[in-house]
Parts: C-alpha cells; sequence; structure tokens
C-alpha cells in the first residue's frame, strides 16, 4: 500500500493528469508533409536531395533533418493512422515529463516537486502535441539528466549521449541543444575546478565530460547531410523572414490566456531567487538560456520548461526551509480507507484523461477535426478536377495538399509548403507580400505565372480578387468556388472558363 501513501498519490495524480497535455489530435501543419517524405524515402530507399514538392524553389538543396522521423510517422500511419501517431508522439512527450520531473532534486517536498511540474507543463502548453519536436524535447530531458547526475558525481549514463546523438541527428536538427547543455556544465565545472572550490569535478571526471561532448559533436555527422547539419539549426533561428512569418517563432504575447502560466512561472521564479540561499550556477546558466530563448520564441516553451521546472523546484523548497512556518514533519501513515480513496481518486483521473484524449484516439483523415483546419473539400474537389497552372496557397496549408495532391496525374505542385528553410527567405517574403495585398503583389503574381489560388474564405487576397474585375488590358479573376472555409480563385481567361465549366462549378 505505500505505493499509494499520499506522496506516491500525489506524484501518479500529476503524471496521470499530464497525458491530457501529452495526448492530443493531429494539427500541426507539417505532419501532412512529412508522412509525405517518409512514404517517398519508404518507396524510392533513398534520402530526397532537392525539393520534391513546389514549383517556387524546385531543385533547391533540401537539408532533411527529419527523415528517420519521417519514415517513422509514415509507419506508424500506415498503421494505425491518426490515432496511433497522437498515441506514439504523446507518450514520447510524457516521458520528457518524466524525465523532467526526475531531475528535480530529491530533497524536494513532494507536493512542490509535482506543482513544479504541473506548472511547467502548463508554461509551455502552446507547444505540446504530436510533432516531431516533441522528439528533441524528450532527448533534451534525458539529457540534462545525464548531466546533472554526473555532476553530482553519482551517474555514468552520460557516457551514452555519443550513441544517443547519432539518432537524434536523423530525427530531428534540435540535437545541437543537447550541446548547449553539456557544454554549460562543462563550463561551470571547470571554472569550479580552477578557483578550487570545495566540491570541484576531479579533472578526469572533467576531461571524460570533454571527451564525451567532443565525441557527441563528431557523430552527427553520420546524417545524409554531412556537415551541413551543423548549420541547419542557426540558418533556421537567425532567418528574419521565418521570424517575422512563422507564428510560432514570435515572441509570446502576454495578452493571451494560454500565455500566462509562463509568466506565472517566470515570476515565482523571481520570487524562488530572492528567498533561495543557495543557486547553482550550472542550473542558474541554463535557466537564463531557457528563459531567453523562451522570451524570443514561442517554439522554446518546452526548452525553458524542462530547465525551468528543476530550478523552480528548488527555489521553491529553499523558499519552504527558510519561512518560519509550521510544517508537518511526517505524514499519516496510509489506511485501508485512505488506500481505498487514494485507488479511486486515481481511477477517476484515469477515467477523465480517457475522456479527454478520446478525440485524439479516434481522430479520422476526413474527420472534422482535420476539417477544422485543413480544405479537405477543396482537396476533394482538385483530386477529380486537377487545376491548370500554378497555384497560390496559404502557408499552413501546404503540406496538407501535397499529402493529397503529390503523385497524382497531372502534378499540383505547391507554392511553399511548412519547410521554411527550403523555402528560402526570398519567397517568404514574395508570400507575404502576396498575401497580405503588397504593393509589388500583381508583379509577383505574374512573376510567379499564378494561374490559381486557394486561400481561406475571408483571407484579404480573396475580398481583393473577388473585387478585380477586368479592365482594358487587364486579366481578373473570377471565383471558381468555395469549399467549407476555402475558396480557389481562377485567373479570367477563355481556357479558365472552360475548366470551370467542364468542372461543374
Amino acid at each position: 500500500m505505500r505505493w499509494l501513501d499520499l506522496p506516491h498519490f500525489f506524484t501518479i495524480a500529476i503524471f496521470v493528469t499530464m497525458l491530457i497535455a501529452a495526448i492530443q489530435p493531429v494539427t500541426d501543419p507539417d505532419f501532412w508533409w512529412h508522412v509525405t517524405t517518409g512514404n517517398w524515402i519508404l518507396s524510392h530507399h533513398a534520402v530526397p536531395r532537392t525539393d520534391l514538392f513546389t514549383y517556387t524553389v524546385s531543385g533547391h538543396r533540401w537539408i532533411t533533418h527529419e527523415w528517420l522521423s519521417e519514415v517513422l510517422l509514415s509507419t506508424l500511419y500506415a498503421v494505425g493512422r491518426l490515432p496511433l501517431e497522437s498515441f506514439a508522439l504523446g507518450a514520447i512527450t510524457a516521458a520528457g515529463f518524466f524525465l523532467v520531473y526526475r531531475a528535480i532534486d530529491r530533497r524536494v517536498n513532494f507536493v512542490i516537486a509535482g506543482l513544479a511540474l504541473a506548472l511547467g507543463v502548463a508554461a509551455a502548453n502552446p507547444i505540446w502535441g504530436p510533432r516531431i519536436q516533441m522528439v528533441t524535447f524528450a532527448l533534451t530531458a534525458l539529457t540534462y539528466l545525464w548531466v546533472k547526475r554526473f555532476c553530482e558525481g553519482h551517474g555514468r549514463a552520460l557516457y551514452f549521449l555519443p550513441a544517443v546523438m547519432l539518432v537524434w541527428v536523423n530525427l530531428h536538427a534540435g540535437f545541437v541543444v543537447a550541446y548547449a547543455v553539456v557544454g554549460t556544465a562543462l563550463l561551470v565545472e571547470g571554472l569550479r575546478y580552477l578557483a578550487r572550490r570545495p566540491g570541484a569535478m576531479p579533472i578526469d571526471r572533467l576531461k571524460t565530460m570533454g571527451i564525451v561532448l567532443l565525441a557527441a559533436v563528431a557523430v552527427a555527422i553520420v546524417n545524409p547531410n554531412g556537415w551541413d547539419i551543423y548549420l541547419y539549426p542557426f540558418q533556421t533561428g537567425g532567418s528574419p523572414e521565418q521570424q517575422r512569418l512563422i507564428v510560432e517563432w514570435f515572441s509570446p504575447n502576454f495578452q493571451m490566456s494560454q500565455i500566462w502560466p509562463f509568466e506565472a512561472m517566470v515570476f515565482l521564479i523571481i520570487g524562488g531567487l530572492a528567498l533561495a540561499r543557495r543557486i547553482e550556477l550550472r542550473q542558474f546558466l541554463l535557466l537564463l538560456l531557457g528563459l531567453g530563448l523562451a522570451l524570443h520564441s514561442v517554439r522554446n516553451l518546452s526548452f525553458f520548461m524542462l530547465v525551468a521546472v528543476p530550478a523552480l523546484a528548488d527555489y521553491a523548497q529553499q523558499a519552504r526551509e527558510r519561512l518560519p512556518w509550521h510544517w508537518p514533519r511526517r505524514l499519516p501513515r496510509t489506511s485501508i480507507a485512505t488506500f481505498s480513496v487514494n485507488v479511486l481518486m486515481v481511477l477517476l483521473l484515469c477515467a477523465v484523461v480517457a475522456l479527454a484524449s478520446v478525440p485524439s484516439l479516434v481522430q479520422r483523415v476526413d474527420g472534422k477535426l482535420v476539417a477544422k483546419d485543413f480544405p479537405i473539400k477543396a482537396a476533394d474537389f482538385l483530386l477529380q478536377h486537377p487545376a491548370p497552372g500554378h497555384m497560390l496557397n496559404v502557408y499552413g496549408w501546404g503540406g496538407y495538399l501535397i499529402y493529397r495532391l503529390y503523385g497524382h496525374t497531372p502534378a499540383q505542385p505547391v507554392f511553399i509548403f511548412g519547410d521554411a528553410a527550403l523555402d528560402g527567405d526570398q519567397l517568404l517574403h514574395d508570400y507575404s507580400h502576396l498575401q497580405s495585398l503588397g504593393s509589388d503583389q500583381p508583379q509577383l503574381l505574374a512573376r510567379y505565372q499564378i494561374n490559381w489560388v486557394i486561400f481561406h474564405s475571408d483571407d484579404p487576397i480573396i475580398t481583393e480578387l473577388r473585387q478585380d474585375h477586368n479592365a482594358p488590358g487587364h486579366v481578373g479573376w473570377f471565383e471558381l468556388g468555395s469549399f467549407d472555409k476555402a475558396t480557389i480563385m481562377l485567373r479570367d481567361t477563355p481556357e479558365n472558363r472552360a475548366y470551370a465549366a467542364g468542372s461543374g462549378r
């Protein structure tokens, strides 16, 4: 019964509740082109080197940094469609939560530890979901835990980091975060050794950590992209067009309610720092790094969470010990009655999580959840009646249109899709001007020879093209039709009018 005493019950309850955040429906626009790429790799027994899916940057060098994840996604999709994807990536996310919890110091009170984890999960809520990025979150949490234990002198699991890196580099380009975690620890421990601080890491362990870091850097070259993989994360993070156009690269908007837990966590950490008697330098530097990255981009909230939860728990425990309050020293023993209540509560929580997970575990490719975010009916129409010429599509729909239209004859390549690094800053810049009605929009429509447009029905570009009537020497546009929330517009030419008539629109 001790496994369902109050501390264990509280911890189990926290983890069961966290499954609601971990297991979510597939809403990521990139999921669809990832699956299509995985299918291509499996069918061609090769990793693509150049763009496959667009007419705008066809032939561009493609650093397929997620190729192994794409193969796994494709395999999971073939076996269990969207429910299996949600469950598998949810399990990876939950494993990351568990590793973050294990990184909390054991002297921390179980209530503080559980609440710190719950707040951390809430703080990074905009990021959770079935995305390849969750692989990097879980593996970064594993690296953080290994580094912490190695620095404390009671763990050698860090020796396995190069082997993990060999797989990680082929799963996701976020592997470079591990270098920051290990490098920060090596820097701090090295300074402690030079300063001859009490408890400093022995020189032989310092050398071992350095060798592990060098080995982890060296083995990353074993990937289809060679040395280019080292530069890819920095090229992506340093792209001004991506920072300006892609929502998840925006800074957190503190007026949005889903960002409030992150704001609360920041204030609690500040308060904890004020009350803490001892601040571990390695932990503090990683906390500053995580906070800086999170303030720069919502995408980095998951990294902030995994470095902030152990820090917040540590500072809160020190504050608890410092405040002159009377805390209970011992918990009452578990009786048959309390054991029964704890079991009942765990079962009720499991039922709540099961109900909350139903949308994810019954999600259909042609269901309402997918239709809410993606143009299912428009894609059905385009499969039956392929539109002539080049399209201009919503950035967030590019992946889904690839999933539905790629490989069919005649080909209907997209204008743009979710691999912003492949698209390049110039295309992102041009797309921004096209969809936001820039002064050079007519020239861009002509330069890319765009013959039809598929956007949300209420997007400004659709409103503008509906009002773009024919004038002498000018070719206008007409509406082919609206399909739920998607509208297709075509240039008003005899050929397009014939196509519309032939398609029954």
